[in-house]
């Protein structure tokens, strides 16, 4: 029971940490959109997209298994196989609207790295999608933690 409740408080923190860093970027894109500055630092940026850079890169192959070969996501948190399946389900479902969900995942990266003006809606879209899949998953920790509170 404990340990079930601490991968829960780690998946937890953890998909805090990307919203947050989802929040950071969304707002610096909106804000570059409409022609403002940002009054968080280029390093805070940066730091941001290479969060999600960095979990989308760990994610890839695992969504890749689970959804492309069909085989078991063996060595990979039971926290972390609910959400690529959380994911693969949203994806079948068509709750995903981004082809940068909807394709590997190694694309979103490459779209996280893109200065490009023309790519700018499409990471909206991305970063959208990503947060509200992440908030779900959030949704089913805090359900784990405190049951039925």
């Amino acid at each position: 029971m404990i340990n079930s409740q601490w991968r829960a408080v780690q998946s937890f923190q953890e998909n805090q940490n990307l919203i947050s860093a989802i929040n950071i970027l969304s707002i610096h894109i909106k804000l570059k959109m409409a022609g403002h500055s940002d009054l968080n630092k280029e390093e805070t940026i940066q730091k941001a997209r290479e969060e999600l850079c960095s979990f989308l890169t760990e994610l890839n192959p695992q969504v890749q298994r689970a959804e492309v070969e069909n085989k078991p996501l063996l060595g990979v948190d039971l926290r972390r196989r609910q959400f690529v399946k959380h994911l693969i389900t949203a994806k079948q479902g068509d709750r995903i609207r981004s082809p940068f969900l909807l394709d590997k995942l190694s694309k979103g990266v490459q779209l996280l790295r893109s200065d490009a003006k023309a790519d700018k809606q499409d990471l909206l879209l991305f970063l959208e999608e990503l947060r509200m899949l992440l908030e779900e998953h959030i949704g089913s920790d805090v359900q784990q933690l405190f049951g039925g509170f």
